[in-house]
């Protein structure tokens, strides 16, 4: 063998061994859901008689159950191989409906982990997000496509108010579009907190003088995991980043879907970050109770 030849020869193999190496990242980032992680053990619901809480988090192919009264620490999964570009969930008779492939409908059975295919999904997702106020009949807050900001709506006198946040800027050429897709009102307080995606920032208003006052912007949290690129695994064409907002029963928490932090709602600052929430804005409360499921607060904007 010539030395010219010995040289190509290593080069390719060196080649060869690149491309190998870069497949398997590829593949070990592209196709293992988030809390399918070592030392992690399948879902095995609690049989005992006290209350337990549980953040349910669904990112494709799986179901990732966080401990809310343990730090958030991962507890357990249901391995969802079949169920690929998953863009809505709802509870069903103590189930979890899920709409994957393009609309498709399966229900999971949260107690066994069983899969039941061909039933009706749940609705499509929606850019647009609007949430009614309940202590205040009438009052209605909404967020959609092309405007930074939102709109809070009185059904009663059919005032308006068009809210922006000062200070803050959005360049339609980047960033999501909706900008604000999380928009949550506070179960234990009167604030309503909006996501403001292309900022990486949620802003908490004080909604307690409404409808007779505008909302009080009062605190900008930013985000420690910032709201960009696209959730990885994703099978759907609804991919890219663009969040949701969901408080827990209680009020002491809000989650981030898509940036995956935790946020103390009294601190009004980060707690931790989970990664599956990172990769996913689909998520729900999840109370065990008798050995039964039970969704306090189900609804995820």
């Amino acid at each position: 063998m010539t030395r010219r030849t010995a040289l190509r020869a290593g080069a390719l193999a060196l080649a060869a061994l690149g491309v190998v190496a870069g497949l398997t990242i590829y593949f070990s980032t592209q196709k293992i859901p988030p809390c399918l992680v070592t030392g992690i053990s399948k879902w095995r619901p609690p049989t005992d008689t006290q209350l337990h809480r549980f953040e349910l988090v669904v990112p494709d192919r799986a179901l990732c159950f966080f401990d809310m009264d343990h730090d958030h620490a991962l507890v357990g999964y249901l391995s969802l191989k079949p169920i690929v570009g998953v863009t809505a969930i709802a509870p069903r008779a103590g189930d979890l409906a899920i709409r994957y492939g393009g609309g498709r409908g399966a229900l999971v059975d949260l107690r066994s982990g069983r899969l039941r295919y061909g039933v009706a999904p749940p609705p499509a997702p929606r850019d647009d997000v609007m949430v009614v106020d309940p202590r205040r009949p009438g009052v209605v807050y909404s967020t959609r496509r092309g405007v930074l900001g939102f709109r809070m709506f009185d059904l009663v006198t059919f005032d308006q108010w068009n809210i922006t946040f000062p200070g803050f800027t959005w360049n339609r050429r980047f960033g999501p579009n909706p900008p604000d897709h999380g928009l949550s009102l506070a179960p234990n307080k009167r604030e309503l907190w909006v996501l403001d995606a292309p900022n990486n920032v949620v802003h908490v208003f004080d909604v307690s003088h409404v409808p007779h006052f505008r909302p009080d912007d009062v605190k900008d949290i930013r985000l420690t995991v910032p709201l960009i690129g696209k959730e990885n695994p994703c099978a759907s064409t609804r991919c890219g980043r663009i969040g949701s907002l969901q408080p827990s029963a209680d009020g002491r928490f809000m989650y981030v879907g898509d940036s995956g932090d935790v946020i103390d709602t009294a601190k009004r600052e980060e707690v931790t970050n989970l990664e599956a929430l990172h990769q996913s804005r689909l998520m729900l409360e999840v109370d065990w109770l008798n050995g039964k499921p039970v969704f306090p607060g189900a609804s995820v904007k």
